[in-house]
């Protein structure tokens, strides 16, 4: 049985009962495990020295794959900068050097890609210890130490922070907006997300809207909105417990508007959300609106979650990124503890995991 939000009055005690591990502290502390990663990667470079690569595969799965996903779509890409990532969740023969991370340092994926190169075609391993960091160290990779104890979806702000840094002193940004984070901004948004109101808490205010439906994650500009888009799926199933759909515009106008007359059919009922802003105004019409209209009309409802409108115009992609990011992880979690299950376990995971290994 779904669980409503008129089932559960959120307070303090509340929260901690719903939330016994912490996944909200842990969430809204980004701007402090960016700190972090940026002083890990300055201690790093006192003993290190990596050279400026032209490209890089970086290997990862989950929050180690995504935070390469997020960097580019911050703007860490030519020509801001002179390397081009790719990132790989699959195996595959190439000669680039690798820059390979697993927040654990067991993810079976990522050892694999570190073992199966020679180690001089290693760029960098990232991890918090694990299988990764022994490999590394006997096989004398550079090996940069993330700290643990976290969850790996909740520590994407060191690995962000900790890569951030080494790009940008290793290469140097082209573009003055990607040297700083707004770290003041993320810590004043994160007083904001910790507040039990709706009407003072936007993600929190998110998440009420979300409960009893299905997300469709519509992305909307071709920089920030698929990875963000892949980060919130991700989010929404590990936290929230809650399956969605992503498709991108203008895509998605060309073939998925088509079945939108099945999406009206889709239980729990689908909250259709457009992620990020038209980034095509005068070229191509916005079809956000007409798209509005259709979906009303089916009674599919529909909201816009634009970085302008939460945090105002004028801001480049390094901050509308991190910010809008922590808005929807926020938002996760709340979503969860809503629908009373635990933001922290996940047990259809270890329970896939031990089927693989027959344990």
């Amino acid at each position: 049985m779904t669980i409503t939000t008129k089932a559960i009055q959120l307070t303090e005690t509340r929260l901690k009962q719903l939330d016994p591990s912490d996944m909200l502290g842990k969430t809204l502390e980004l701007d402090k495990q960016i700190q972090r990663g940026i002083e890990i990667a300055d201690e790093f470079l006192l003993h290190n020295k990596l050279r400026p690569e032209p490209m890089l595969d970086w290997f990862g799965l989950g929050g180690s794959a995504v935070s390469g996903d997020l960097l580019q779509a911050f703007g860490v890409e030519p020509p801001a900068i002179d390397v081009r990532l790719f990132v790989r969740r699959h195996s595959r023969a190439s000669h680039l050097p690798r820059l390979v991370c697993s927040y654990s340092g067991n993810t079976v994926e990522a050892v694999q890609a570190l073992t199966e190169v020679d180690p001089r075609q290693v760029w960098l391993a990232v991890s918090s210890g694990g299988r990764l960091e022994q490999k590394a160290h006997s096989d004398h990779i550079p090996f940069l130490n993330l700290p643990g104890g976290y969850p790996p979806r909740a520590a994407v702000g060191f690995s962000l922070g900790a890569m951030h840094r080494l790009f940008q002193r290793v290469y140097d940004f082209h573009d003055p907006s990607l040297n700083a984070w707004p770290l003041k901004r993320l810590h004043e948004d994160a007083q904001r997300y910790a507040i039990l109101s709706r009407d003072e808490n936007p993600a929190l205010d998110l998440a009420v809207r979300l409960v009893d439906r299905t997300p469709v994650i519509y992305t909307c500009d071709g920089l920030l909105g698929p990875a963000l888009a892949f980060r919130l799926r991700a989010q929404l199933a590990e936290n929230s417990k809650v399956w969605s759909h992503a498709s991108d515009l203008p895509e998605l106008a060309h073939n998925e508007v088509e079945a939108f007359a099945h999406l009206a059919q889709v239980l729990p009922p689908p909250m259709v959300m457009f992620l990020g802003e038209w980034a095509t105004q005068g070229t191509f019409a916005d079809p956000r609106g007409p798209m509005e209209e259709m979906l009303s009309k089916m009674g599919v409802a529909t909201l816009r979650l634009s970085p302008s409108d939460y945090f105002g115009t004028g801001l480049g992609r390094l901050e509308q990124g991190i910010r809008l990011m922590l808005l929807l992880d926020a938002a996760t979690v709340y979503l969860a503890i809503l629908r009373a299950e635990d933001p922290m376990e996940i047990p259809k995971i270890t329970g896939l995991k031990n089927l693989l290994t027959g344990s």
